[in-house]
């Protein structure tokens, strides 16, 4: 472990909610309201990735944040939580994947949309052992279940069930693990 990547993770372990053993922490690596963010063990977070924490419930100290063992965060991986988002052990993020669990409203047309009240907030999770390719967004309210591969560039707007392979915008299931066959089978 170089010396950089040592104190950079000991300023996260020293100030996240849970930090586990084993984690590597690239450079410029963003993470405001550290108090909010629980990490697991073993987990890789790449350089210029953003964990931003916008909580709506200002009194809460509980995690809003929740990452597992042995997850792997590449480069400029996008997170922002508001309500919750939770990543299950042993999931990977190729570079680029952004999830927000809010939006910005848009109805009043005499406001700019930066200016309007966040909306549609509902918390989001992926399950364990999941791959997120390239350049995945994943938006408010979402569950990706178990063993789930999401296809580069998709938009996951919807549930996913676990064992299955979703790619598009908006991300639908094309492939799906059949138990009694042991194969993936076209859906």
């Amino acid at each position: 472990m170089s010396m950089g990547n040592f104190w950079r993770t000991m300023k996260f372990k020293l100030r996240c909610a849970a930090f586990g053993q084993g984690n590597v922490v690239g450079k410029d690596v963003l993470m405001n309201r550290p108090q909010r963010v629980a990490i697991g063990s073993n987990v890789t977070i790449h350089k210029d990735t953003l964990l931003h924490v916008a909580a709506s419930d200002k009194k809460s100290k509980e995690p809003l944040i929740v990452i597992g063992d042995r997850v792997h965060l590449s480069f400029r991986t996008w997170i922002t939580a508001r309500c919750g988002i939770t990543i299950g052990d042993d999931t990977g993020f190729a570079p680029g994947v952004v999830m927000q669990d809010y939006s910005h409203g848009y109805e009043d047309i005499n406001l700019p949309v930066h200016a309007q009240p966040l909306v549609d907030e509902a918390p989001i999770t992926i399950g364990k052992g999941c791959f997120l390719a390239a350049n995945v967004v994943v938006v408010a309210g979402v569950t990706i279940g178990d063993n789930v591969v999401i296809g580069a560039n998709s938009v996951v707007a919807g549930d996913i069930p676990s064992r299955s392979l979703a790619v598009g915008c908006p991300a639908r299931v094309i492939k799906r693990y059949d138990e009694q066959s042991g194969k993936w089978i076209r859906v």
